[in-house]
């Protein structure tokens, strides 16, 4: 890895092995950084509003009229004020100011107040619906976010890339959506103001326009050249920022607590928490003096431009050019511009920032709509009578070669079949690969003579039941562990509990069905390892047990945790299940005492099949499944004692 360090962040301190603190490899992001440039931004910005304003349209079409409405009304309102102040500073300015004279001014005095009056109404009014619209906003995009989350295939939690993408539109690409919304608005706003106060001032003398928005120009530098510093550095510390996260989760969840403190890893954690927060705040630190700077001198030309306009003024007025009454007008609709200036140049810097973190966002939907799964134009057979895989090859995106290679294999209905082989062998893949969380790469997975990445992979998986092997602990109910999406039916919950003996699990909890697995709540409980196993092993019995059982149960190392005589209760049940449905059984365990029953036991090795038939056969031939066998066997097998002679 180069030794290179980009020349606005800092080295990372000598004798760290954190990849997240090295310097940042702006090859990988730089499409982003593309999107990022002026030219490029200017020409996403009116892309980008649009995707917000339909977003805002979505959320809430109601708020979003009565935003714009109200805030063109304000700006309406501002521009009345203006044109009454110069009125009244006529009149009480045209002569010598008498108490007639300021008499006379009441009426214009009175539609001053009316129309400041109605600025402010309609102000208040816009703020209101804003404030109603941006959460809306916010819960959209975050819907939306969830549901591709959801919907891309599993292979896309394998991929480091797909994980940077995914964090960056959640930490700031949900939140960025209702920024931008409210930014745009304050930009519609802003906008309305200048175009009412620029009308006045031109009215009063035309010079006066183009020396005002001058001065936008340095102060939009600054600002804008600091928002595009500030968003760099989030590119470039999203791997820094996710460790950081990571170790936090860590030192804070209950998961970990026991492991933290029996292995004493405190020091560890907070050791590189620590590496990694300096490093995070020695980048902030520098990019703030940069920004200072940036925008000192971006202020700096501005207000000599300022200092110029008003200077102007005073030399019409000198000359005669207007009177001392459109001359005071000017200074407060200079006022006014300016306000606006500052209020609108804030709202586009916003804007143009939180553009760069909606385009996160709007890049995560891009990246989630390519890796979603083919929709089938059918649905999944209602069964088969077998399962055929031909030629399957399946690699991970890390890159270390295929998982599984070239694998042919037929499974028959109504069988049971064990997978075996050593760690990495291969066979959690090739379950995945049937249980339709995989597509393979090569080949094709058959059932009959239906090609499955044809078919709707959800409709696939309803007819699929699993036990994984790292299932999930849901903080729900011992019964929503069970019958997780299925139709609740007491009886159907029943037969599956007995099955899996998740019966005598639940039978030991307070609450029985109702006890909630999660020890964080209150009265919530913590199954033991082998309890969360046959609370499993039930959910996966309930969705084969509907009626219109399953055709495919698929069992991944489920009695792990399991004692031997529950592990023998499990096995029993799996086999009278798959006796009573018709269902094909695939079984992945190292306990090879457990799979001697199998009608077909395949035997992995690095990816591919080196071997299949029933025990006997297996152990006749020799090979890994012997030479596994045989070294469980002797664990089992009682020493022979010597016989001591007699003295």
């Amino acid at each position: 890895m180069s030794t290179r360090h980009a020349p606005d962040t800092p080295a990372p301190e000598e004798g760290l092995d954190l990849p997240e603190l090295t310097p940042p490899r702006w090859n990988r992001h730089g499409g982003t950084m593309l999107d990022a440039s002026w030219l490029r931004i200017a020409r996403h910005m009116p892309t980008l509003l649009a995707r917000a304003a339909s977003l805002a349209w979505l959320s809430g079409p109601r708020d979003v009229v009565t935003t714009v409405l109200f805030n063109l009304g304000s700006g309406a309102a501002t521009a009345w004020a203006l044109v009454t102040t110069t009125a009244v500073l006529g009149e009480l300015f045209a002569q010598v100011p008498t108490p007639e004279r300021v008499i006379s001014a009441l009426p214009s005095l009175g539609l001053l107040a009316l129309a400041l009056l109605l600025r402010g109404g309609c102000g208040a009014l816009a703020g209101r619906a804003q404030a109603r619209l941006e959460p809306k906003v916010v819960l959209t995009a975050e819907r939306r976010l969830l549901r591709d989350a959801t919907s891309v295939e599993l292979r896309a939690f394998d991929d480091s890339e797909f994980h940077d993408h995914l964090f960056r539109s959640h930490t700031r690409g949900c939140d960025e959506a209702g920024a931008l919304v409210r930014q745009s608005v304050d930009l519609l706003t802003g906008l309305v103001g200048i175009v009412a106060a620029a009308g006045v001032l031109a009215t009063l003398h035309p010079a006066l326009v183009p020396l005002l928005l001058l001065a936008l120009v340095p102060q939009w530098w600054g600002a804008a050249a600091s928002a595009r510093m500030r968003y760099r550095m989030i590119l470039a510390f999203t791997e820094g920022r996710r460790r950081k996260h990571m170790l936090e989760q860590l030192m804070t969840a209950r998961e970990s607590a026991a492991e933290v403190r029996s292995f004493t890893m405190e020091r560890r954690l907070l050791s590189e928490f620590d590496q990694i927060a300096r490093r995070e705040l020695d980048i902030h630190l520098g990019l703030a003096t940069r920004q200072a700077a940036v925008r000192l001198a971006g202020d700096t030309a501005s207000g000599l431009v300022t200092a110029g306009v008003f200077a102007a003024l005073a030399l019409l007025l000198v000359k005669g050019a207007v009177p001392i009454a459109v001359a005071g007008a000017a200074v407060v609709a200079v006022r006014v511009a300016q306000g606006a200036l500052s209020n609108t140049l804030h709202a586009v810097t916003r804007v143009y920032e939180s553009g760069l973190y909606f385009s996160d966002f709007v890049a995560f939907q891009r990246e989630a709509a390519a890796r979603l799964p083919r929709p089938g134009p059918r649905p999944a057979p209602e069964g088969f009578d077998r399962i055929e895989l031909r030629d399957v090859t399946f690699g991970y995106p890390s890159g270390e070669g295929p998982a599984l290679e070239d694998v042919s294999l037929t499974l028959q209905r109504g069988r049971t079949i064990a997978l075996v082989g050593e760690n990495g062998s291969g066979k959690s893949t090739l379950a995945k690969l049937l249980s339709g969380l995989y597509t393979p790469q090569k080949g094709s997975v058959r059932w009959d003579d239906t090609d499955l990445s044809e078919v709707d992979g959800v409709s696939l998986r309803a007819r699929i039941s699993v036990i994984a092997q790292d299932h999930t602990h849901w903080p729900l109910t011992a019964r929503g562990n069970t019958v997780m999406s299925s139709p609740e039916d007491t009886e159907r919950l029943r037969r599956a509990a007995e099955a899996a003996q998740a019966d005598r699990v639940v039978a030991d909890f307070e609450h029985g069905w109702g006890t909630l697995l999660d020890k964080r709540f209150a009265h919530g409980v913590e199954p033991s390892g082998g309890q969360w196993q046959r609370l499993a092993a039930a959910r996966s019995f309930y969705r084969g047990d509907d009626g219109d059982e399953v055709p495919l149960l698929i069992a991944d190392e489920p009695t792990a945790a399991m004692d031997a005589r529950a592990e023998h209760g499990f096995f029993t049940s799996v086999h009278a299940h798959a006796r009573r449905t018709g269902a094909t059984v695939v079984l992945i365990t190292h306990r090879l005492a457990s799979v001697r029953m199998a009608d077909q036991i395949v035997v992995l090795e690095r990816g591919r099949v080196i071997a299949q038939g029933t025990h006997t056969e297996l152990v006749s031939a020799g090979g890994l499944y012997r030479e596994l066998w045989e070294l469980q066997a002797d664990a089992y097998r009682v020493p022979e004692v010597p016989r001591q002679r007699r003295p």
